[in-house]
Formats: structure tokens, sequence, C-alpha cells
């Protein structure tokens, strides 16, 4: 029986960009840290990519990279979404006055 052992690249990107993708998740509901959350989604969106493209590459496992990546454009579209509600309603705002 062959003893096959799978490559681990792209494991140590992936993982950081769960760990940023949770982070940015949680700030893209907080109204004042919208903007970090956006950043943060989108540096999460990097990481993953790479860390998939390394994986493919390597034959390696994909499913923690897939996981982060899907979790950063979640937390840059949330953050986008709020944002631009936000203006919205200070627009609103500023032409009710």
């Amino acid at each position: 029986m062959e003893n096959l052992e799978r490559s681990n690249a792209g494991q140590n990107l992936s993982i950081a960009a769960l760990i940023v993708g949770v982070i940015s998740i949680i700030a893209s509901f907080i109204p004042c840290f919208n903007f970090f959350g956006l950043l943060g989604g989108i540096i999460t969106i990097i990481l993953a990519s790479v860390g998939l493209s390394q994986a493919k590459t390597e034959n390696a496992p994909t499913s923690l990279a897939m996981i982060s990546l899907f979790l950063g454009i979640i937390a840059a579209v949330i953050s986008i979404v709020f944002l631009l509600v936000g203006g919205l309603l200070m627009a609103i705002l500023l032409m009710w006055n």
C-alpha cells in the first residue's frame, strides 16, 4: 500500500484569511467600523485567493481557502450595503433640514 502524503500548501494563508474574514464580518455590522469591515474583506479575498492558488498548484485541500474566500466576499458586500444605506440616510437627513 502506498503512503501518499498530502501537501499543506496554502493552509497558512487560508487560516490567516479566515481569521481576518471573521473579524471583518463582525466589523461590518458595527456602524462606525463599516470601512474597516470593507478593508478586511478585501484583504481576506486577496489572502484566500493566493492560498487557493497555492493549494491548487500543489494538489492540496482547498476547502479552507474557499470558505475564507466566501467569507471575505460576504464581509465586503455587507460593508458596502451598510455604507451605502448610511450615506443615503445622511443625505436624506441633510436635505430634510
